[in-house]
């Protein structure tokens, strides 16, 4: 954490320590109380420290110095209450004659205490000589994440200065009539200046999604890169089903354990590509090449018997050896640059204009910039939605502050990331950093950040905002600062995923080690990204360097991420740690295992009963231990494919628990009071679990369940319907289904509370069930009998998906989708769908037109299109709606 985030957390622990552990701390509760209000003084002094710590080497000192001693103060009393616990946990005659033992522990933390009260002191007195005051006028967080969202179709970055690219790349590569096989683009430049986002541009242009092509994909290289791990990603991107995408998944893992010559399994997964693009056409961006050697190892992977389009982008010169086109980015000129910053700092002024009084200041930080995209909407984002002159000027002064730096006389590009990260608030610096954990070039995914989040203590309830919606704002900022890059969003503007620039990424690399103490390891030589004189906090493993771990500073760890990022899984038994070697890890929160071939769950962890976070990504089933129940604090679990053994498990604690798929007997569970959101249950394992889990008062939120029509009867429905009725909180229901018999329609509670239904599966023939009163959210794939005029009914419905459906027109005829011949118009009626603010129609080969009479869907603000082939212009549809295609 950053060092203020440091500080608040071991202030926390020592307040709740002095409320909850009085009679432990028998002699020591002043001393306790006093190094309390010595970290919290600090605090105000840390604001000043900030600002000057670009300039002067000594203060960034006095600033890891300080973070070091609230780590070490956490330590401290976490050890104490480790050792207070166990002897608390023994028998009544062992807790009497340990009393001994108790006393030692209280005698060796209040000295603890007194030498970080005499470091705190020494760094106190060291401040004076620094010039740092006290600042205490700022306030906590920032205020932008709560007055302000993205809108729904803010996807990407404002495409300032690239119109003419995106035309002139359409025209010389994607839309040339007289091409004849595969052409290839590579779009070259420098990082930050915007490859990406035209590459992105391109993929989603309204041309290339309707287009001719059969197939779609894209792929991320990075510098780190793996070529069969990448023609993976290819493979499964260019998938058009699910079941396609079971079936080459399937395929690729028996090619994994059958080989175990990587070239040779380079070579089949080659021929598996060239095999699946075969007698196809195809759009593929390959983003971020570093190499001439990386692009080598797939050209003779794609086929070139049809007219198909690939796309590069690389910082470097890539010769493709096709009919290929160069295109070289350009820095933008001075207006443009202007027009782009002005939509970053005031990105809810669409008019594009600059208080006259803030012009001059204006211009000068955009000099700075040098017509680099990447800096200028960093740049912005630090002036995001002020019009405060003495605000702008400051961040004048803080990128000048730059040049004066022994040895950098001009700003660069780097500086100015920097200095977007030291002008967050200090719960969104820290919140940034855990960006460290994750690959290079990795798309993120929301939810699994957020989770990090909390279980860092970085997300705590604020009244009535709930944990989802501080993290969502947290991550809005951080995206409105130009910090991230969006992905992909839901129908309702929610982001979905997002990415890390790689410059963005170096700032938070450095800064993660500076300030979280994060080491990052690659390789089998165990070798790190660099060397840090503090005590890591934070370790990322990457492939089998586990002995890279220091015994002697396990116990300093709070977070461990394993990750196996090399060509195929590694047995887990082939570096399995004893026992003894993980109970040094007396203090570590979370644990992430990725891409390990897992035959057991690892006994081994047993002792780690402070987890709060575990996720475990295996392709193999595993069970849940009964010792599981032991680990009281765990929050967060996560297994890819779990089996239950019928053994109950007591896990008061736990909020979220989520799996792709289950097998085994149903699930038990005894006194799971927090859980919050449940995820890949099967419909016994919901009916066994909520006899004597779920009551009335249950925080359930989200449910997403699996009926096998063949194992579940009448009475199993019904029972779990019984159950679902009291789920007074549920929000959201997702249930999947091999198929729908009529029965299985009663499943669906009537529930106030819930907004958000997904019913996914291959088949659905029923008529429509009557719906929750509620619904705002309505995802339909593959659904039959969809009767638009009873949707349209829906009072307070605003997103709608419809994938695949077989749709009853307005006349009550049915239409099927997949048969293009059978064409059809979709009518919305006069007052249906009142609420409605988003539509999006995918897959539906047979739709040729959607007539909108006057007064249908009055609210409507985007429609989202994405494979409807046939489709032609809509009618009437209400004004200002905006139409995307991808």
């Amino acid at each position: 954490m950053a060092a203020e985030a440091a500080i608040s957390s071991a202030v926390e622990l020592l307040g709740d320590l002095l409320i909850q552990k009085v009679k432990s701390m028998q002699g020591v509760e002043g001393k306790v109380r006093l190094l309390k209000e010595d970290l919290k003084s600090m605090q105000s002094f840390l604001r000043d420290a900030n600002r000057k710590q670009a300039k002067e080497e000594k203060v960034r000192d006095w600033i890891r110095e300080l973070r070091e001693i609230a780590y070490d103060a956490e330590d401290t009393i976490e050890m104490f209450l480790i050792n207070v616990k166990n002897v608390e946990s023994r028998g009544v005659l062992k807790r009497c004659t340990s009393f001994p033992k108790r006393m030692h522990h209280l005698d060796r933390i209040g000295d603890e205490i007194e030498c970080i009260r005499a470091r705190l002191d020494a760094i106190h007195k060291r401040r004076e000589d620094y010039g740092i005051i006290q600042i205490v006028e700022e306030a906590e967080i920032s205020q932008v994440e709560l007055r302000r969202r993205l809108c729904p179709w803010q996807k990407d970055e404002h495409l300032v200065g690239m119109e003419d690219a995106v035309a002139e790349v359409m025209r010389e590569s994607v839309l040339d009539e007289e091409k004849r096989g595969l052409s290839v683009a590579v779009i070259q430049g420098m990082g930050g200046i915007g490859k990406s986002t035209l590459a992105r541009e391109i993929y989603n242009h309204p041309d290339v999604v309707a287009g001719p092509f059969d197939r779609r994909g894209w792929v991320v290289v990075s510098s780190e890169f793996t070529p069969q791990e990448t023609i993976k990603q290819i493979i499964f991107q260019l998938s058009r089903s699910d079941e396609e995408k079971k079936k080459l998944v399937k395929e690729i893992w028996k090619l994994e354990q059958s080989m175990k010559d990587k070239n040779y399994l380079l070579q089949n997964l080659q021929e598996m590509l060239h095999k699946l693009l075969m007698g196809t056409t195809y759009f593929i961006v390959m983003d971020d090449v570093w190499e001439q050697q990386h692009w080598d190892y797939f050209s003779t992977a794609f086929p070139q018997d049809k007219s198909s389009t690939l796309i590069l982008t690389t910082r470097n010169k890539i010769v493709a050896k096709h009919d290929q086109y160069v295109h070289k980015m350009k820095l933008l000129d001075p207006d443009k640059s202007w027009e782009l910053f002005l939509k970053k700092a005031f990105i809810n002024n669409t008019n594009g204009t600059c208080p006259e009084e803030l012009e001059t200041t204006g211009r000068q930080i955009l000099e700075k910039c040098d017509g680099l995209p990447l800096a200028i909407s960093v740049a912005g984002g630090l002036l995001v939605d002020t019009q405060d002159k003495s605000r702008w000027q400051q961040v004048l002064d803080q990128i000048n502050s730059y040049s004066n730096i022994p040895g950098n006389n001009v700003p660069n590009v780097l500086d100015i990331l920097e200095l977007s990260y030291q002008n967050l608030s200090p719960q969104l610096k820290s919140c940034f950093l855990c960006l460290a954990f994750f690959k290079e070039d990795v798309t993120i995914r929301s939810n699994e950040l957020a989770s990090i989040w909390h279980a860092q203590g970085l997300i705590q309830e604020k009244g009535s905002r709930s944990i989802e919606d501080i993290g969502r704002g947290y991550l809005d900022e951080l995206i409105n600062r130009s910090m991230l890059q969006i992905q992909d969003v839901t129908i309702d503007g929610q982001v979905k995923s997002f990415s890390l620039h790689d410059l963005l990424r170096d700032v938070c690399l450095s800064k993660a080690e500076e300030e979280m103490g994060v080491r990052i390891v690659k390789g089998e030589e165990g070798g790190c990204s660099s060397a840090s004189s503090y005590k890591p906090r934070h370790h990322v493993v990457y492939n089998k360097s586990f002995k890279t771990f220091s015994s002697n500073q396990n116990k300093y760890l709070r977070s461990v991420f394993l990750l196996n990022v090399g060509e195929a899984l590694l047995p887990f038994d082939e570096i399995r740690i004893p026992s003894r070697y993980w109970k040094s890890f007396q203090l570590l929160k979370m644990l992430y295992l990725g891409g390990f071939e897992f035959t057991k769950f690892p006994n081994s962890f047993r002792c780690l009963v402070g987890l709060k976070y575990l996720r475990i990504h295996t392709n193999r089933r595993l069970k849940l231990p009964s010792w599981l129940g032991e680990f009281k604090k765990l929050e967060f679990l996560y297994v890819e494919y779990v089996e239950f053994s019928g053994v109950a498990l007591k896990m008061e604690s736990l909020r979220c628990f989520s799996t792709r798929r289950a097998s085994g007997r149903a699930m038990k569970a005894e006194e799971w009071k927090s859980i919050e959101s449940l995820k890949g249950m099967r419909l016994e394992d919901w009916v066994e679990m909520s006899s004597g889990l779920i009551m009335s008062d249950s925080h359930l939120r989200e449910l997403s369940m699996y009926l096998d029509s063949m194992k579940v009867d009448d009475e199993m429905v019904r029972r779990g319907r019984e159950s679902l009725q009291k789920m007074t909180n549920l929000v959201k229901l997702h249930l999947y289904l091999d198929r729908w018999p009529e029965t299985m329609l009663e499943l669906v509670p009537n529930l106030e509370s819930l907004t958000s239904l997904k019913m996914d599966g291959d088949y659905f023939y029923f008529e429509f069930p009557a719906f929750p009163p509620n619904l705002s959210h309505l995802p339909l794939p593959n659904m039959r009998n969809v009767l638009m005029e009873k949707l349209g009914k829906l009072p307070k419905l605003q997103y709608l998906t419809l994938r695949n459906p077989n749709v009853s027109d307005y006349t009550g005829r049915m239409k099927h989708s997949y048969v293009s011949e059978n064409m059809w118009s979709m009518k919305i009626l006069h007052g249906g769908f009142p609420c409605l603010k988003a539509l999006s129609l995918k897959h539906i080969f047979g739709l040729r037109g959607i007539d909108v009479e006057e007064g249908g869907m009055p609210c409507l603000k985007q429609l989202r299109i994405l494979n409807c082939p046939n489709l032609e212009p809509i009618q009437n549809l209400p004004k200002h709606v905006i139409i995307s295609y991808a």
